[in-house]
């Protein structure tokens, strides 16, 4: 499955950047960039989610941006169950499935992945640290948080992008434990300082540090710009259709929003 891994297997659900731009738009000024980038197969391995009563949510393994249109199997107490039950949106994007154990540690499932803003690219480097098992780097750059995909990873001049093994946050993880030193990263994320799309919900959004959506919009991407900070933060919605504002990190609470569903 390492191919799989160049669509990124972020088990993390919620990221956060600081922005330096307005992105507020006269009405007449939007222009919707809603575009499918990729699609596919992948495996999220190395998971240690808790059902909760015996469902398991789609934020807890997927990356925002992607839209999960099926639940290949999922590695449920050990055991290997193919094609669990699973509960769609209106917009056909699963956000919840069904298991009969407790504790799940991979899932493999279909996907289509959407951007609303410009796709740009950049290089980094990082250092990457040797272990028992598995080597590991962490990104420090703040539009890694919004990545859209790796293009390469090179390492003392060889390129090592299949033996990615996972990302989560702003941590990859490598298979080969001998990593030790340098890595350059090459990677494309979504531009959030360019969204042109019109918000779907803005203003005082916010009652009781949640911001209250449906269950009809369980599953989709959220972007949330808090206006009076400047800042955005990009997950995706669970299955009870609640953001949980009160823990976005940095958030103020000053209940002045800006909302994109997709």
């Amino acid at each position: 499955m390492k191919n799989t891994l160049l669509a990124l297997m972020l088990v993390s659900s919620l990221f956060v950047i600081s922005c330096g731009a307005d992105a507020t738009k006269p009405t007449d000024a939007y222009k919707s960039q809603k575009t499918e980038i990729s699609s596919g197969t992948k495996e999220a391995t190395d998971l240690q989610i808790t059902a909760t009563s015996q469902t398991v949510d789609v934020s807890s393994f997927a990356l925002p941006g992607e839209k999960v249109t099926e639940i290949v199997e999922a590695t449920v107490d050990g055991a290997v169950v193919k094609a669990p039950a699973s509960t769609k949106n209106t917009d056909g994007g699963i956000y919840q499935f069904t298991v009969t154990g407790t504790t799940v540690t991979s899932v493999t499932y279909k996907y289509t992945k959407t951007i609303i803003a410009p796709i740009k690219e950049t290089t980094t480097t990082a250092t990457a640290t040797a272990g028992s098992s598995e080597s590991t780097a962490t990104i420090n750059d703040t539009t890694f948080t919004f990545l859209s995909q790796i293009v390469s990873v090179t390492y003392q001049g060889s390129d090592i992008t299949t033996d990615i093994k996972s990302i989560s946050g702003n941590t990859i993880t490598f298979y080969d434990q001998t990593l030790n030193g340098q890595i350059t990263i090459k990677y494309q994320y979504m531009d959030v300082y360019q969204i042109s799309e019109k918000p779907t919900k803005e203003g005082a959004i916010e009652t009781g540090n949640i911001i209250t959506l449906t269950q009809n919009d369980a599953g989709k991407t959220y972007i949330c710009k808090d206006i009076n900070m400047n800042t955005y933060y990009y997950g995706i919605v669970p299955a009870d259709g609640i953001i949980q504002s009160a823990s976005l990190p940095g958030a103020t609470q000053n209940n002045n929003y800006q909302l994109w569903l997709y």
